[in-house]
């Protein structure tokens, strides 16, 4: 059967909203300090707000993100079951009339407000209703009007598109929130394509347009895409017949609260409302130690960042934050789908998420932990075992891409983190209807910057980039993090037969040291590990990470990605842990800003060595779009792994028993 958590619907149904506080007798009494904010908390944070005067009593004042204020680090490492604990939320909210943006943190116990700082000259993560505003700052602009007519396009057939966040390339004063926007038809049948060639700079605080920009060309009739309609597929394949994944004897797991345990594995899990997916507290149960051993305090993924490569305005301003921008869409909960996105053996959990208006949201069945065959763990000769491994996953629809984010977790104590790529390519409107050589379409040396999936209809070539924050804790909190590659041993007296080969180990000390690039030929991986706690055989115990492919951002040094994501321009980044370095692009990456995050930390160059570090990796996918893509493609992948490595000192699943042979075999 489908298996669904009461936690958070008892939560729901317990609690009854009204426009007053709530007494101090309805507040839950939880069971970690990690415990994710759940819908009345998200209720609290609204009306203390409201109490103080911090914002407006209508749809104005707007709710970037609501979540928990994690408490500090030396405090969670220090809880114990039964102590009393802070429970804090913080708010982004942002005053749309006024251009004001403020941070607030309430005490959620006390139902108070324990500060509220302006923040001056940024915008909030998220795009709202309220900018569709630039479609009416625009309609009467003369220049707008002119570059419509030239192209006998009547200005009332169209209207803006929301276009992208200008961010550097903007004209307007920083500070204010701004766009860059393409006309699109009113006509819902050609509404999926911009017309090619228009482009106008829309201050939306201001509301006025600071430029025109009118290329003198671009396709400009109306063009009718079959776009993806999942509720008219047209069913003409054979069914096969079904592999079901049923677990007759139980599960290997169990949950509590927000916290899985399995007999090697426990962790927490959360819902974040900018990063989703947040796994936090892991541990690994060592038989031959017999004790839970410490890896990892908090993972997640940080940024998202997708670049496209057409040479278009628009294109160019196509640098998707979608967490930083965006906060991964995640006011547009949607539940994973029983047997797709997860097995049928899988137990699915709500999330509790809100809206720009603060009101919570419960997205049923939007998180699924399940165990799943992991292929072979081992064998040699007749000798076999079977991995089980355990899986936690989530799915979130950001545009036109839909996002799987699954930690895996296998016996032998390593860990796989796998992004899934799905959706619809992102398309634009072109002048050719194939891609024989020779249109009068942009091309650089014969080549077009997209593939012809419709006439007309170019799906561009384009990058998707994954930073992950990996807040390891190998056996505690004093790590260091080094390098290690395959290395040939020169031939001479230490290699006579020119055949030898070491693992090259560099330590970092600093933080400029340890920005690095991936290197396949090499194999090179990064280590964190533990001075203090070693092996039988005086291994250092560690943790490898094992990098994806070493894709690299294509846009040029000085280009608008590299303004706002030069994090992306090194593979591999070490930090000592500060609790308010979070996002590697910085905080509000919508705004008009250059080398925020990572860049800016790492100049201070500070010591990484026997402390307590955070290690950053930026996986990559290159995309060009096949045919076979459209209008939706199939799965892509993404993968890194964390692996010990000196963490025990043998096989620790040597001793794990063969499969048993099911009764009825013949």
């Amino acid at each position: 059967m489908r298996k669904k958590s009461s936690i958070y619907l008892a939560c729901c149904l317990f609690f009854m909203f009204s426009g007053n506080l709530f007494s101090q007798s309805t507040i839950m009494q939880y069971k970690h300090p990690l415990d994710p904010l759940d819908t009345n908390e998200i209720k609290i944070v609204k009306q203390v707000l409201l109490k103080e005067n911090k914002v407006r009593n209508d749809s104005s004042s707007l709710y970037s993100i609501i979540n928990l204020q994690e408490p500090p680090k030396s405090e969670v490492l220090a809880y114990k079951p039964g102590d009393d604990f802070r429970r804090e939320a913080f708010a982004y909210v942002y005053d749309y009339p006024a251009n004001a943006l403020g941070k607030a943190v309430i005490d959620l116990k006390q139902q108070k407000l324990l500060s509220f700082e302006k923040i001056e000259g940024k915008q909030p993560t998220g795009a709202f209703k309220a900018d569709s505003i630039a479609s009416e700052i625009v309609k009467n602009n003369s220049e707008w009007i002119a570059a419509l007519t030239k192209r006998g396009i009547h200005p009332d057939s169209v209207k803006a598109s929301f276009g992208n966040f200008a961010a550097d390339l903007g004209l307007a004063p920083i500070g204010n929130r701004e766009l860059i926007i393409s006309p699109v038809y009113k006509n819902k049948q050609f509404s999926r394509m911009q017309i090619g060639g228009i482009y106008a700079f829309v201050d939306v605080t201001d509301k006025k347009v600071l430029k025109v920009v009118d290329t003198g060309g671009g396709w400009s009739e109306p063009v009718k895409v079959n776009y993806f309609n999942g509720d008219s597929i047209k069913i003409d394949m054979t069914t096969p017949k079904q592999v079901l994944i049923t677990q007759p004897e139980g599960v290997n797991y169990r949950i509590e609260g927000n916290q899985v345990i399995s007999h090697l594995w426990k962790f927490r899990f959360s819902i974040h409302s900018r990063e989703g997916l947040v796994i936090h507290d892991l541990h690994y149960f060592d038989q031959e130690q017999k004790k839970w051993r410490y890896i990892m305090y908090r993972g997640g993924l940080a940024e998202m960042i997708v670049n496209y490569g057409s040479p278009d305005l628009l294109n160019a301003s196509n640098n998707y934050f979608d967490v930083g921008e965006f906060r991964l869409f995640q006011t547009k909960a949607r539940p994973l789908t029983y047997g797709a996105d997860a097995p049928e053996n899988a137990t699915y959990l709500p999330a509790v998420l809100h809206d720009d208006f603060a009101k919570p949201i419960v997205s049923d069945s939007a998180i699924a932990v399940f165990e799943e065959y992991g292929g072979v763990l081992w064998r040699h000769q007749n000798h076999a075992r079977r991995a089980t491994d355990l899986a936690i996953k989530y799915y979130i629809t950001a545009g036109n891409y839909d996002y799987g984010f699954k930690w895996t977790f296998k016996e032998d104590g390593t860990v796989v983190i796998v992004t899934e790529l799905n959706g619809i390519a992102h398309i634009r409107v072109v002048e050719r209807v194939t891609d024989d050589p020779g249109s009068a379409d942009e091309a650089y040396q014969g080549n077009y910057f997209g593939t012809i999936v419709e006439p007309h209809v170019e799906a561009n070539n384009h990058q998707h980039f994954f930073i992950f924050r990996l807040d390891l804790d190998i056996d505690g909190q004093h790590n260091s993090v080094g390098e290690m590659n395959m290395v040939a041993v020169p031939k001479g007296p230490d290699n006579p037969y020119g055949n030898a080969i070491i693992g090259k180990m560099d330590m970092f000390k600093n933080e400029l040291e340890a920005k690095r690039m991936a290197n396949a030929a090499s194999s090179r991986m990064w280590m964190v590990m533990n001075h203090h706690v070693r092996n039988k055989f005086n291994h250092m115990s560690s943790y490898m990470l094992m990098p994806s492919p070493g894709v690299v951002p294509l846009a040029e040094v000085g280009s608008s990605l590299y303004n706002r994501a030069a994090a992306l321009y090194h593979h591999f980044w070490t930090t000592p842990y500060r609790a308010d370095e979070m996002y590697p692009t910085g905080d509000f990456p919508v705004s008009n800003q250059k080398n925020e995050g990572l860049p800016k930390w790492t100049q201070q160059n500070r010591n990484i060595d026997n402390t307590d570090v955070v290690v950053w990796y930026v996986a990559g996918v290159n995309h060009i779009v096949r045919p076979e893509e459209w209008p939706i493609m199939n799965q892509h992948t993404v993968s890194i792994t964390l692996m010990p490595f000196g963490f025990m000192s043998k096989n620790p699943v040597l001793g794990l028993p063969p499969v048993k042979l099911p009764t009825t075999a013949n």
